[in-house]
């Protein structure tokens, strides 16, 4: 009778412990998604009207002097772009203050803000400008070598890039073959087709090629999985951002320190990965110079250690492995150009 009694006090201890860590879960999981639902920082396309219609129309100094009456715009109306750049730098600079060599870069919001118009720019000229007008630059040891290879092989990848810098700029130039490529290579890019809609819908007016390979990450299927699998299968790339959740409230993610904070990471797109089975590079463009019209570009790539074709049991560890990876590389790059991260939400809200 006792020992009938202990097993059912303990049961029941244990179902209150889930249901506990369930509503803990759920009410996490709901804060996360809070800044997933946000929209982007640009609500009107009058912006971006704007912008095509002095890159068409004047020469390049009139194109900058538009990039900063665009970020002064930004810096002066934008409260929530204030807000999380200073939010950003603060964390930024409370990760690095026992380094020297980083007290005097943060914090400068308008210096972040201007960075972002101008890569805004740039991102808008990739796509509506018949040959690209960025200069970009590989290091001698860097993976992107490999990358070419294996797609000039025939084989596909999965790319992670990132809300760090520009990643515009190589998708579009391996679209128009510029990258030391011998042959066309397909990409179907991953995008919240919701939160991006202003920008997504104007670029698509000028060019109506521009969401041809895009698949919105709001809704995947098993028609997307297979869609996705033809674009490896043809020797193509995937290519994904990996530092936002999705925005539904439900959605699993994994925990991970960055800049010295727990910050929320997808999980879905690293699964997603994980069940393509191709080989994953990480990839960041970052411009030279944060605050600069000389459009030159270094293009970091990294190739991941994690094996994707892995059983089904090792799939989650694996998953976990490759996101930490992500994650490392990311706040590396971010160390060297801080300025040019443009992801404006609470990044770490749990």
């Amino acid at each position: 009778m006792e020992c009938g009694c202990v097993i059912r006090c303990f049961l029941k201890e244990k179902r209150e412990q889930e249901l506990k860590r369930k509503t803990e879960t759920k009410a996490e999981n709901k804060n996360a998604a809070k800044w997933a639902t946000e929209k982007e920082v640009i609500k009107t396309s009058f912006p971006i009207y704007l912008t095509l219609f002095c890159i068409k129309c004047f020469p390049q100094f009139i194109i900058n002097g538009l990039i900063a009456i665009i970020g002064f715009f930004f810096f002066l109306f934008s409260k929530r772009s204030r807000r999380e750049c200073l939010r950003f730098q603060n964390q930024f600079a409370s990760f690095v203050s026992d380094k020297k060599d980083f007290k005097e870069k943060i914090p400068n919001v308008y210096k972040q803000i201007v960075s972002f118009a101008i890569t805004l720019v740039e991102k808008i000229e990739c796509w509506v400008k018949k040959e690209p007008v960025v200069k970009v630059e590989f290091a001698e040891d860097d993976d992107v070598y490999k990358l070419i290879e294996q797609l000039n092989a025939g084989k596909g990848a999965f790319v992670f890039v990132s809300h760090l810098g520009n990643s515009e700029v190589l998708r579009n130039l391996a679209n128009k073959n510029k990258i030391f490529l011998q042959r066309e290579v397909p990409v179907s890019v991953l995008m919240d087709l919701d939160s991006t809609n202003n920008f997504t819908n104007t670029i698509e007016k000028i060019n109506p090629g521009f969401t041809q390979n895009i698949i919105d990450v709001n809704d995947i299927s098993p028609a997307t999985i297979e869609k996705l699998e033809e674009t490896i299968e043809k020797g193509g790339m995937v290519v994904s951002a990996g530092d936002r959740i999705s925005k539904k409230a439900d959605s699993r993610y994994f925990n991970f320190d960055f800049l010295g904070k727990e910050a929320p990471w997808s999980y879905g797109v690293f699964l997603l990965a994980m069940l393509l089975r191709a080989p994953v590079y990480f990839l960041f463009g970052t411009r030279k110079k944060d605050v600069s019209f000389n459009r030159k570009y270094d293009v970091h790539v990294v190739k991941s250690s994690v094996n994707t074709d892995c059983s089904r049991k090792e799939r989650e560890t694996n998953m976990k492995m490759l996101c930490l990876e992500f994650v490392r590389e990311l706040e590396k790059c971010c160390l060297e150009h801080p300025f040019q991260w443009y992801n404006f939400y609470d990044f770490w809200t749990v």
